[in-house]
């Protein structure tokens, strides 16, 4: 039966009711008015009827539904569980064809502070957003997305030399010592190495794990352990549970905090040592980046064994270390004969 336009004798509102296409349909009108509520329906109407004769028009269904089923199409990173979720408090329901370039502008507006850089706009609005569309895309949901990558002006790369990693590592607190060692030697970013288990750990095979929920790309990736980190963490007093452990015990959860969980103890260490200011715990993963590259003259190893996505990312690294200190890595590392493997990383 068509659609028809009834008022509730309790409430005075306005109902649309009837059944379309083998679709029974009982929603409250937007308007009050009589006339602009029977248009409502025809529009409805004519809407249910155009899907079921021609498909379902791309871009109709809620961002919302998009989103779900991107989080639930693999493992996704913490980071970006945060990300979408602060995405879709502020975009509240929309349909897929409503976010476009202006739903982006008005996320970083809403999202973040006015100081805030284009690669934090990068990182946390438009690389999330463009793969929850692609993923709508893919199941013919809507069209591709159509949103600017922001231009990131190059920054300077910081990383340590050894010399300056082994003076950080003797500045360091002792609970500190273990974890800055791995974070050097195994280029770890700081939410897989301070949630790392023992149950993941395997000091004679000289392997660890990064689990899916970890890891930025919500892939597992495997990390092989040099010579010195498996000497650092076979000293800890414990077996079970975090492999790193504060003075308090396990570190805090703290989403997105880019190295805050030793944010004291790390400043006093980079103070003791003598070392930039500027230098944060994720600088490590530049300085074991730096470090591979002046080794094995791998592009392709390393991209894949720091699991970026692609060859372009690393391309920073090449050369960035001055030439020389070959061997003074892998005495950092505990390679005495300088002709094993500096550390690795492979996708499992």
């Amino acid at each position: 039966m068509p659609l028809t336009v009834t008022r509730r004798k309790s409430s005075g509102a306005l109902t649309i009711t009837g059944t379309v296409a083998g679709q029974r349909i009982r929603r409250r009108a937007q308007s009050d008015e009589l006339t602009l509520a029977r248009e409502e329906a025809a529009a409805l109407e004519a809407d249910l009827l155009r899907t079921e004769w021609h498909g379902e028009r791309r871009g109709v269904r809620s961002f919302a539904e998009a989103a779900l089923s991107y989080l639930e199409a693999a493992p996704r990173s913490e980071h970006t569980l945060s990300y979408v979720g602060r995405i879709l408090r502020t975009l509240g329901d929309v349909r897929l064809g409503e976010v476009d370039q202006s739903a982006a502008n008005r996320l970083r507006r809403v999202m973040l502070p006015v100081s805030a850089s284009e690669a934090t706009y990068l990182r946390e609005v438009v690389t999330p957003l463009r793969a929850i569309l692609r993923h709508a895309a893919d199941q013919r949901w809507c069209d591709l997305p159509r949103i600017k990558t922001p231009r990131t002006p190059g920054g300077r790369t910081r990383y340590l030399l050894p010399d300056e990693a082994e003076r950080l590592v003797e500045a360091a607190a002792p609970h500190l010592r273990p974890l800055l060692v791995f974070l050097v030697a195994t280029g770890a970013r700081m939410a897989e190495a301070v949630y790392l288990d023992w149950r993941d750990v395997d000091l004679v095979g000289a392997r660890a794990i990064f689990w899916a929920d970890r890891t930025k790309s919500g892939k597992r990736r495997n990390a092989t352990l040099p010579p010195r980190v498996i000497a650092a963490l076979a000293n800890l007093p414990h077996r079970d549970g975090r492999v790193f452990l504060s003075p308090r015990g396990p570190y805090a959860d703290r989403r997105g905090a880019y190295g805050g969980q030793i944010k004291k103890g790390w400043y006093g260490a980079l103070r003791r040592a003598g070392l930039d200011a500027e230098l944060t715990p994720h600088d490590l993963r530049h300085t074991w980046a730096s470090w591979h590259y002046a080794v094995h003259h791998d592009l392709l190893a390393l991209k894949v064994e720091g699991e970026w996505s692609s060859v372009t990312l690393v391309e920073r690294y090449a050369h960035l270390l001055p030439k020389g200190h070959e061997a003074a890595i892998k005495r950092f590392l505990g390679h005495q004969t300088g002709t094993d493997a500096v550390v690795g990383q492979a996708t499992a």
